[in-house]
């Protein structure tokens, strides 16, 4: 059968099309070069039609995630509801023969892991909020165990969110809890208020978050207003340590269970929670980017048909991939740019889903360049000084650096350095967020080959292929502005090589 999953409204549309085995994915940002853009309109997603190569007319069934309050035709939702069979009456769904579905939206996530896992025994969703304005939602075998809301579990990225508005972090609002995770390293924690956080849990996350109470310990406004990084740090360090309290309610430490929900891109909650729940699974998708891989599973269950193939995840973006792949001697020639300490970007393939550079659409640097983290983020990302990168490293020897055991491949946890610190990627509290490569991925595992040949290290630096506030390229022209636009020394599109 041949399903299509939709994601639209507000930000980071995407599709998801297959044919009953092989999968299809496309977000729309990477072909338009507008971050986290969002369809606002029913039907601007048929360019997806194309690029995808699909007809609608032959689709058999479809599975939306939409925000219904700005969808006047749309039905209130049933709480109790995780789908419902809809009605569309405008184009292009009024006159389609298929039947179609509305998702709850932290469904559709806690089901976009499947290219992970084959089962799973409790999968938590938290996120900024989601249908009926839930913040957070606790699934196992398909039903729903525990649900909150914005006013009974305030959402921890809608905090961050908004106390990076009120202290001036500028940017895009969707990046803002990001940017924070970053700079509450920069603060010192309050360990008189972290006293007073000790009667809360994460569902008394209204009073965690609240500023009178840190104003009232520290015993004066003005001079609160001098310690807004105090704060950030000091709320940031107890909700790591909330999340597994919370999580350890629901799973036991030895189960599979999966985590979904732009919140869990926070490396450093999810570094605490892989120590209680050693088996958690993160997809590089956790945003909602996966959506609509969740809406393809939630139509294959619904129809009982057969898994689907996940070969090359997570190297899903119908994008623009070069004609052919790097030879041994540009992969060669590439490793010995990277050992002199020259910029290098790196377009492979077909780009990765999720926010994540995972070796198809990189900014590679070696770690040793002097001031290599002030000069990528000042004449190459242009963005704010404080922000860190991220390592890329053959997982056979990541021990040897990192204090870390198994796998990382979507950058999704923080971790200490062993004894060397990399000071271009580290961060100030002496941690990293690393990606392990293994030979799947052969063109980057060998470019990490050849610069452990030369250098002796089997790692890069590892950021994502795009300037401040534009998306990860999706297409050699992209790749080819910002190698005009930036200090970056060289452009590897395919086989070929562009030098300044």
């Amino acid at each position: 059968m041949k399903f299509l999953g939709i994601r639209l409204d507000e930000h980071d549309s995407n599709i998801t099309y297959t044919d009953g085995v092989n999968v299809k994915y496309f977000k729309p940002e990477r072909n338009n070069q507008i971050k986290h853009f969002g369809y606002n309109n029913l039907s601007a997603w048929l360019e997806a039609e194309k690029i995808l190569d699909f007809k609608l007319s032959e689709i058999d069934a479809i599975a939306l995630v939409i925000d219904v309050f700005r969808h006047p035709w749309c039905k209130r939702e049933d709480p109790e509801a995780l789908y419902e069979s809809i009605t569309i009456p405008v184009e292009p769904f009024k006159d389609l023969k298929c039947p179609v579905y509305r998702v709850d939206h932290h469904y559709a996530h806690s089901l976009s892991c499947w290219p992970l896992k084959d089962n799973s025994a409790t999968d938590f969703v938290l996120d900024g909020f989601g249908d009926l304005y839930r913040s957070c939602s606790v699934f196992s075998r398909n039903k729903m165990m525990d649900v909150y809301t914005l006013e009974t579990m305030f959402s921890f990225g809608k905090f961050l969110a908004n106390f990076g508005q009120h202290i001036g972090v500028l940017g895009i609002g969707d990046d803002a809890a990001g940017k924070l995770m970053a700079l509450k390293q920069f603060g010192n924690v309050n360990h008189k208020f972290y006293n007073h956080l000790q009667q809360y849990e994460l569902k008394d996350s209204k009073n965690i978050f609240d500023w009178h109470a840190f104003e009232k310990i520290v015993g004066s406004k003005l001079a609160a207003q001098y310690q807004y990084l105090d704060f950030l740090r000091t709320v940031h360090d107890y909700m790591e340590e909330a999340f597994p309290k919370f999580f350890l309610k629901h799973a036991h430490p030895t189960n599979v269970i999966t985590y979904s929900g732009g919140i869990a891109q926070n490396v450093c909650i999810n570094s605490k929670l892989k120590k209680h729940f050693p088996k958690i699974i993160i997809p590089p998708h956790c945003n909602d980017e996966g959506l609509t891989l969740g809406c393809v599973e939630f139509l294959r269950q619904l129809y009982e048909q057969p898994k689907f193939d996940n070969k090359n995840f997570p190297y899903w973006q119908s994008d623009e991939a070069p004609i052919k792949g790097p030879s041994e001697k540009t992969i060669r020639d590439t490793a010995q740019d990277l050992a002199k300490g020259k910029i290098v970007g790196w377009y492979q393939g077909h780009g990765e889903i999720g926010p994540r550079a995972l070796g198809n659409r990189s900014i590679l640097m070696s770690p040793e360049v002097k001031n290599g983290k002030s000069i990528l983020n000042d004449r190459v990302k242009h963005r704010e000084d404080y922000r860190p990168f991220a390592a890329s490293i053959k997982i056979e020897r990541t021990k040897e650096f990192f204090n870390w055991e198994g796998e990382s491949p979507f950058m999704l946890y923080s971790v200490k350095f062993k004894d060397k610190i990399f000071n271009p990627i580290s961060h100030i509290d002496g941690t990293s967020r690393i990606q392990t490569v293994t030979s799947d991925q052969w063109y980057y595992n060998e470019l990490l080959n050849e610069f452990e040949k030369i250098t002796g290290l089997p790692m890069l630096l590892n950021t994502s292929l795009n300037d401040n506030g534009k998306p990860i390229a999706g297409k050699p022209a992209d790749a080819l502005a910002l190698l005009k636009n930036s200090d970056i020394d060289s452009m590897v599109i395919g086989d070929k090589s562009y030098n300044k």
